[in-house]
């Protein structure tokens, strides 16, 4: 069966890649061939072919959840849906360019918020999360500094104070290949949970496209960005090395060396090639947003904001959570030795990096 096929070879790579590098394909392209339409699915492991797709006019973004909301109880994904009409993920041309102006001036207003936030708020949190249990994971305290960090959003955003229900905002999650029924109603409980405490429908167009993107799309990178920088910090302090030294490792962590989206997809519109490979109309590409060549990833071999008309709006205001968390790590990095660090999660077919609930097996003395 098709989907069996994509999965197994979506899982070959984000099922093991590591924090730092995807596991290393003995191709560029992987082609496969629908049994059902006859149209090929290409994976594209080299990172500068994808960028090729992303910026060329003969690709449009692929609606991954069509078919499976064509059969899906409408009550029950209503928040999906309107995520998927508001939002600028499955819009192209004209349209797509002018929710991306207001899109940007919507997240401006967060950075500006994230930007005047007392760096005594950030301490205050971290140093709660790392002192709420004996040993605290990273994933566990990378989960705490994200909430905050996007209830300010929102507060940016609303005008008015928001605290976004924890359990909730981490259970939205739908983006994999083939989301199934159970999937998507659990994503859009927790979504509705979460506008639920936001009081979304009296705002704008662009205000609640943006509040819904930044839950869907930018939680789970974010998250694993900060649970990757937890590690180097744990790591480097375990290692004996002197608040100055496991500071410089944190700062190497980045969206460039973690790339915590794996893929995005494509759909072909006008016949191209790829690597020698004949592209034709309906054909599929799964990009991988850093190389699979086993290599970490790099300035050189990765494009974590991908390319093109749908590169991702939250770049800046993704590089400005990750400078208040460094910051705020600068006035604990003594207290980061308590904290156990998270393990990649194998086995899964996700575009999203993710961490395994329980700490490594094998930890450092």
């Amino acid at each position: 069966m098709d989907f069996l096929r994509v999965l197994d070879a979506v899982r070959a790579i984000t099922g093991r890649r590591g924090e730092d590098h995807f596991m290393d394909q003995p191709a560029p392209l992987l082609i496969l061939r629908s049994d059902q339409t006859g149209h090929k699915i290409v994976m594209v492991h080299d990172a500068l072919l994808g960028k090729a797709v992303l910026e060329s006019p003969a690709y449009r973004q692929y609606n991954f959840v069509e078919k499976i909301l064509s059969v899906a109880k409408p009550e029950r994904t209503a928040w999906i849906r309107r995520f998927c009409a508001a939002g600028l993920i499955m819009i192209d041309g004209d349209e797509h360019q002018r929710r991306r102006l207001d899109m940007d001036a919507v997240l401006d207003r967060c950075v500006d918020r994230l930007i005047g936030l007392p760096p005594a708020k950030m301490a205050a949190v971290l140093e709660t999360a790392i002192g709420k249990s004996p040993r605290p994971s990273a994933r566990d305290v990378s989960r705490a500094l994200v909430r905050l960090l996007f209830s300010e959003c929102i507060t940016a955003i609303t005008g008015k104070e928001t605290h976004l229900p924890e359990a909730a905002l981490f259970s939205i999650d739908f983006f994999n290949p083939f989301p199934t029924l159970s999937t998507l109603y659990r994503a859009d409980a927790a979504i509705a949970t979460c506008c639920e405490a936001i009081d979304l429908e009296p705002l704008g167009e662009a205000e609640q496209a943006a509040i819904l993107s930044l839950m869907v799309m930018g939680v789970s990178p974010i998250d694993a960005m900060l649970t990757a920088m937890m590690n180097a910090a744990i790591t480097a302090v375990r290692a004996g090395q002197d608040a100055q030294e496991a500071l410089r490792q944190v700062r190497g962590v980045d969206a460039y060396s973690i790339v915590a989206t794996n893929f995005v997809m494509r759909e072909c519109v006008a016949e191209t090639t790829v690597a020698g490979e004949k592209i034709a109309p309906g054909d599929i590409l799964y990009l991988f947003l850093g190389s699979a060549s086993g290599c970490p990833f790099s300035r050189l071999n990765a494009m974590p904001f991908g390319a093109g008309q749908h590169s991702c709006s939250g770049a800046k205001l993704t590089f400005t959570m990750l400078g208040i968390v460094r910051a705020a790590l600068q006035g604990s990095i003594a207290m980061v030795g308590r904290v156990e660090p998270s393990d990649v999660e194998q086995g899964k077919a996700s575009a999203f990096l993710t961490y395994s609930v329980s700490g490594p097996k094998n930890l450092p003395a």
